[in-house]
């Protein structure tokens, strides 16, 4: 549905609105842009990198411990 003008003036000032918005959106782009490339630098993907592989690590490591442990606790109760 297409809106309908009274006169010059609400074209006009329907033309700095849109004029505006867009400005405002072009910096948004620039923005997040930004933001993305920061986000892709190398030193940013090796640090993120690096903390996975340690989340993973530290996972692995609770799990054998985990099935470590209750075999442990299992053989001490065994005895007595």
């Amino acid at each position: 549905m297409k809106k309908m003008y009274d006169s010059f003036e609400e074209i006009d000032q329907q033309l700095q609105i849109l004029e505006l918005q867009r400005k405002l959106d072009w910096e948004h782009i620039k923005l997040n842009s930004q933001a993305i490339k920061s986000a892709v630098y190398p030193a940013q993907l090796s640090q993120r990198i690096e903390y996975m592989l340690q989340q993973t690590a530290i996972t692995f490591v609770l799990r054998k411990l985990q099935k470590y442990i209750p075999r442990k606790k299992q053989k001490e109760i065994e005895l007595q």
